[in-house]
């Protein structure tokens, strides 16, 4: 779809039928070749999240020995390459006959620029597949691929002709792949006999213009060999088989690069800060010598509401698409819980047991699907309300990993908590991390808790978060999962100690453990079909299950090497490789345990019975006090985000450097100087911006998980999170922008002729980029997986760079694609910059004198004292050439700030709308 919608775009986009000769029409194909070569080589760029979430699969196969490295690499690119054939034959067709591209001598013109096109699919697809293996994570490898990026295309014979690259940089352009490529292209196209004619027969100077400036002195060279020499391009055909051994050679390369990643390099996470393993386990043994269970009871300053959850006659059911049919997750489910209690649903997988969780909870369901009845204290169950006297313990990837553990507890706190003062709730966080035995690494990052061999802390951290609201409720999705038997217990022994401070706490367990069993109140069974199978108590060591199941005729004894989580569930599930011969749902509901209990849920259906309805409607925090805490959260967030932040200030220093040292000094006077110091503008913002934008799409997508969880619990307002972020982004890029600034524009000698003009290039810059970053936070939110956001990036980027007015100008563009062009923040920009960067007065007395003196518009002696730059040869002055050629206005400076701002604006609103509207987000 990438490569379908961007050749249709180029190819309708370049669309011509113009059979006369013309330059204007010969750059279009020029335009048309840079397109396809740097569109070919970005494409692949969306492969690398996936290269590097498969990368942990190949570093523990490559250990198992299963297959040598070389298998490995030869494997991903003989798999790859019939999607760059594809890729290949699509663009070939589509763009080279809409654009119109030669077809004489046979038609081999074609295959040439088909070779050349694969050639380029295979070389991004290897260079990407390289950084996948080599960088370590997405943030550095944004800044790789942005500095390759920006040598490629600085080098690629487009911006800069060849005799203009400086001698310290001129290796690199002999050994680029896309200038050979574009070479390649160059020579097969006007090399042809569609451009055969001798100059002298077609060049027709003035009266009228001439149509082909190149052909000025060449009378005797064909006039496609005439524009390869005005560009500075080789002509034989020689160089067409150079080129493609050179694309040849860098594949090989770029595949030996990555042999060499895949054998001696493997990345791991970071290291985990702080305190040694060893110092910790001390500390933690010696924490456990207290009684914890009395210190649970009498220690939270924060009391519950009381509250009974009960749960009467449940079911639920799911559409499966596939035969259009209904399937029934939960069949007449009830049960309840009362405050102090801890109630266990058990069973085996695909049993309901986490859609029975999330429909108590109110969480990650169809509430249209639900029918039954939920009730509180008797009264149904309110969402609204029941939300802000519930928690729900998430996944440790749900939680900022730049925090330190006090740090995300005290922010749940502040936001959750609002009515409580800052004293009380900093003394209620010293609580909770003591009850969930924290304390000693309240100080560590939440991604230093990562690394561990088991998830307890992990585990302490999510129960923690949830806690600190203050929740009558705490439901718990197999907080036991991942853990070793000691962990599970210590976790399990933790929420007795939170149940025993009135709050009731629901879970769902795989096969606890007899230990855990015992502290456990309540535990209701599940069979396969979404049916109570058991609801009642444990007993001492189970005592009550298996009495209960060893009750019912037939049924067998539980073995005694056998836990009675197991025995009950296979029971119920159907032993292994065995049906199971009774339908225990339907003995449950004839026994006079279910009779028991129906007695016992018919009393809990009374309102009031077992406390009042629950009406609150908020945690009590004003909206100042989300919007400020959440600031603080975001803008530690990037301080300790030292890859993304300040890698970034890195990427705008190494890029400043090298543009600066690529354009040092260029001569602007003359026709082909002007033109690459136009395009050092264009460059600047395209890769810079392009930078900015992929690397937005990781840390927008890191923190997705945190969204979701924070939103499911209304801890904060997507309009607080979008207004933090953006204050977060901006000094950064003030920042970093004024590195570039300070070093691209004195060694290129760009707007410096005044203070003024600077601050004004670096303010319209920073609106662009801010508004590009931005962009690609907006993508990353609408998109449903880092690969889709980074595939629509490139194409974006792609039109952008085709309607900036630079490598199509403006009175070319047909009036189909005009309203891209004025839609285009690019456009805005690479007005404003190049209006600042080459303005002179020309209007002042010294020199035009408001059109008093107009002998001084190409006559330098009827002006002497003008220090208005003027052009080599016509005299011509450079502000007059370059906003003639691109249609410039420096009075619209104010406007082109005015819509980079909008645009900025426009892409924050739309990532509001994103958060709220789109599908992934929703169902929360």
């Amino acid at each position: 779809m990438q490569v379908l919608t961007m050749s249709f775009f180029v190819g309708f986009f370049l669309f011509r039928v113009h059979p006369a000769p013309d330059q204007r029409i010969m750059n279009l194909f020029r335009t048309g070749f840079f397109v396809s070569v740097i569109n070919l080589t970005m494409f692949n760029v969306g492969q690398l999240p996936a290269l590097m979430s498969e990368r942990n699969i190949f570093y523990k196969q490559k250990a198992a020995h299963f297959y040598r490295p070389v298998s490995y690499l030869l494997a991903k690119f003989f798999g790859n390459f019939p999607f760059s054939l594809c890729e290949a034959i699509v663009w070939s067709i589509i763009v080279y006959f809409l654009t119109g591209m030669s077809v004489a001598d046979g038609g081999w013109h074609f295959f040439v620029y088909f070779a050349v096109v694969l050639l380029t699919a295979l070389n991004g697809s290897a260079m990407v597949r390289f950084l996948g293996f080599a960088v370590p994570n997405m943030d550095k490898a944004g800044l790789i691929i942005g500095v390759f990026v920006t040598l490629f295309i600085l080098f690629a014979g487009f911006l800069m002709p060849r005799l203009q690259v400086p001698k310290y940089w001129v290796w690199f352009y002999y050994i680029n792949p896309l200038q050979w490529a574009i070479t390649a292209l160059m020579i097969s196209e006007y090399g042809s006999g569609t451009y055969s004619k001798l100059c002298s027969e077609v060049y027709k100077p003035p009266p009228p213009a001439p149509l082909l400036p190149q052909c000025a002195e060449r009378d005797n060279e064909t006039y496609g060999r005439a524009f390869l020499e005005a560009g500075e391009f080789f002509v034989s055909e020689g160089w067409i088989a150079v080129a493609l051994f050179m694309l040849f050679a860098w594949l090989v390369v770029w595949n030996c690069l990555t042999y060499y990643a895949l054998t001696r390099i493997q990345h791991k996470k970071i290291l985990r800060t702080g305190k040694s393993i060893n110092e910790e386990k001390k500390e933690n043994a010696l924490a456990k010598k207290i009684d914890d269970v009395e210190l649970a009871v009498n220690k939270l300053s924060h009391t519950a509401v009381p509250v009974t959850l009960s749960w009467h006659e449940l079911c639920y059911e799911v559409m499966i698409p596939v035969i259009n049919r209904p399937r029934t997750i939960l069949k007449v489910v009830s049960g309840w819980g009362e405050p102090s209690d801890m109630v266990a649903i058990l069973g085996s997988d695909a049993s309901g047991k986490t859609t029975l969780l999330n429909s108590l909870a109110g969480r990650k369901i169809v509430t249209e699907r639900l029918e039954g009845q939920i009730l509180v204290n008797g009264y149904p169950k309110d969402q609204k309300s029941f939300r802000h006297i519930m928690g729900y313990v998430d996944r440790i990837d749900a939680y900022t990993p730049y925090l330190t553990v006090r740090e995300t507890i005290a922010y749940s706190a502040a936001l959750r908590l609002g009515s409580s003062s800052k004293q009380k709730q900093a003394y209620f966080v010293d609580e909770v991390l003591e009850l969930t035995e924290l304390t000693y690494v309240q100080n560590a990052l939440v991604s230093s808790l990562v690394n561990d061999i088991t998830f307890d802390r992990e585990k302490r951290l999510a129960i923690a978060t949830e806690l600190v609201s203050n929740p009558s409720v705490l439901f718990l999705e197999n907080p036991t999962k991942g853990l070793d038997s000691s962990s599970a217990n210590d976790i399990v022994k933790c929420l007795q100690h939170i149940s025993k401070t009135g709050r009731l706490v629901i879970m769902t367990l795989n096969y606890p453990s007899q230990r855990i069993l015992s502290m456990l109140t309540k535990v209701q069974i599940l069979k396969g079909s979404g049916e109570t199978a058991y609801f009642g108590p444990v007993g001492t060591n189970g005592e009550s299950i298996i009495t209960y199941f060893q009750s019912i005729p037939g049924a067998p004894l539980c073995p005694p090497n056998k836990s009675v989580s197991a025995y009950a569930v296979d029971l119920v599930a159907g032993m292994p490789f065995r049906k199971s011969e009774k339908d225990y749902a339907f003995e449950y509901s004839v026994s006079e345990l279910a009779l028991k209990n129906h007695v016992q849920l018919q009393q809990l259906r009374r309102p009031g019975r077992n406390g009042e309805k629950i009406q609150i409607r908020s945690y009590g925090a004003s909206y100042y006090t989300v919007l400020m805490e959440t600031i603080m959260s975001v803008q530690r967030q990037y301080w300790r985000n030292v890859n993304y932040s300040w890698g970034r200030m890195l990427a705008f220093l190494i890029m400043s450097v090298i543009l600066g040292s690529v354009f040092y000094k260029l001569d602007r006077t003359s026709t082909l100087g002007l033109n690459s110091m136009a395009g050092s503008i264009f460059i600047s913002c395209v890769l810079v911006g392009m930078t900015n934008a992929q690397n937005a799409i990781p840390q927008t997508m890191q923190m997705r998980a945190v969204h979701l969880r924070e939103r499911a619990v209304h801890q904060t307002s997507i309009l607080a999170y979008n207004i933090a972020y953006t204050l977060a982004e901006i000094p950064y890029l003030m920042v970093a922008n004024l590195i570039f600034c300070s070093i691209f524009l004195p060694m290129t000698k760009i707007a410096t002729y005044s203070a003024s003009a600077f601050f004004k290039f670096w303010f319209i810059s920073l609106e662009f980029y801010a508004a590009v970053t931005f962009f690609g936070a907006f993508l990353a939110v609408v998109s449903p997986t880092p690969v889709i956001a980074s595939v629509l990036v490139p194409i974006v980027v792609g039109i952008w760079i085709s309607t900036a007015g630079l490598v199509v100008p403006r009175s070319m563009i047909l009036n189909t694609f005009i309203w891209v062009f004025w839609t285009n923040p690019l456009q805005w920009a690479l007005d404003g910059l190049t209006s600042v960067a080459f303005y002179c007065v020309l209007d002042k007395p010294s020199c035009l004198n408001s059109n008093l003196n107009p002998e001084c518009e190409t006559d330098i002696k009827a002006c002497p004292q003008c220090d208005c730059p003027r052009m080599s040869g016509t005299n011509v002055f450079v502000w007059r050439q370059i906003s003639n050629i691109r249609s410039l206005d420096y009075g619209r400076i104010p406007y082109d700030m005015i819509a980079l701002l909008l645009f900025a604006i426009l892409f924050r609103v739309l990532t509001v709308l994103a958060f709220k509207y789109t599908r992934h987000y929703r169902r929360t």
